[in-house]
């Protein structure tokens, strides 16, 4: 494939920031063809696009993890230590995808109608915003409408902090189950509902600063920054160990103990990302509730979390540096 012969996953792997600009393109490119194919569905598959070219560069990097998780076994907390060239992969290609969406969620016209009337009709090879945001529309209606968790998160006489934080947790955990399923039957095959949540979010940007300013849509960015990122963050964890589970079953040969050592990492991973997926919810219940101290307790305790597992696994790679030097 192209993308492969663009970057190795060894490259992917030194550079991840590069995944960031080629998600970019391999976005915008998915989006066009998708638009002028099957315009009438092209909101939804042109992220299928984006998840085709990325599968087999995930697959690999997911394949490798494996391995590295069983060669690595005496590595401190290695069950996240081993994975987190992974979770930099996915976060660069989600982050890309954000802001492709976001900027063609500005840039695309609402219908070109009328785009014979430009030089050359060159407008006319543009997708239309109504199509290739279609999906994410409903989305963003039912939000803004709040059907969903009317009466449990913002309804004033109905409202309560644990039904809105029972409602926002069982909602995002089967997202993460999803992850979990699609990941263990394609190996990235999560890589599709992250583009789906990439292109909500980005909808959601763009339509801000065509509704109020390129401020406002900032403001909204990082107005998901406290609870997105760990709620995305559980579904990378979450795709990982679905991945790590397929990489390992397509396997015909195994090494000693690598069984257990999988098994016991994955059941790691899902643990993580359950309790990643718990402060995620519970910052934006406390977002919703505007109980703020809550809310950065929240991400405190986020932060401690990944800092105490990110820091050995740090440790442990730079004394292996000092040791391949000798």
């Amino acid at each position: 494939m192209v993308l492969e012969s663009l970057i190795t996953t060894e490259g992917a792997e030194r550079h991840p920031i590069t995944l960031f600009f080629i998600a970019f393109a391999i976005t915008t490119i998915s989006l066009f063809i998708a638009y002028h194919t099957f315009p009438e569905s092209s909101s939804v598959l042109a992220i299928a696009f984006v998840s085709l070219a990325f599968m087999p560069i995930i697959n690999e990097l997911l394949a490798r993890s494996e391995e590295k998780e069983v060669s690595e076994e005496d590595m401190p907390f290695s069950f996240i230590g081993t994975h987190f060239d992974v979770l930099h992969i996915y976060g660069w290609i989600f982050v890309g995808m954000i802001i492709t969406y976001s900027f063609w969620a500005v840039a695309l016209p609402e219908s070109n109608a009328d785009c014979k009337s430009s030089p050359f009709g060159l407008s006319c090879m543009l997708p239309e915003k109504d199509k290739v945001f279609s999906e994410q529309q409903n989305v963003y209606s039912g939000i803004t409408g709040k059907v969903v968790g009317a009466e449990e998160c913002f309804n004033s006489q109905t409202k309560s902090f644990e039904a809105c934080f029972r409602l926002i947790f069982n909602n995002n955990n089967w997202v993460m189950v999803l992850a979990i399923i699609f990941s263990l039957i394609w190996g990235a095959g999560a890589l599709f509902l992250l583009g789906w949540n990439a292109s909500v979010i980005g909808l959601f940007v763009g339509l801000e600063i065509t509704s109020k300013s390129l401020d406002a849509g900032i403001v909204r960015a990082i107005s998901y920054l406290p609870h997105g990122i760990p709620e995305i963050m559980a579904y990378f964890i979450a795709a990982i160990a679905g991945g790590i589970i397929s990489s390992a079953i397509s396997k015909k040969t195994f090494k000693k103990h690598e069984i257990r050592i999988v098994f016991i990492d994955t059941v790691l991973l899902l643990m993580l990302a359950l309790v990643t997926l718990l402060i995620g919810a519970f910052i934006e219940t406390a977002e919703i509730f505007n109980y703020w101290e809550a809310a950065v307790g929240g991400v405190v305790a986020f932060v401690a979390l990944y800092m105490v597992l990110y820091i050995p696994s740090v440790r442990y790679r730079l004394n292996r540096i000092r040791e391949s030097g000798k």
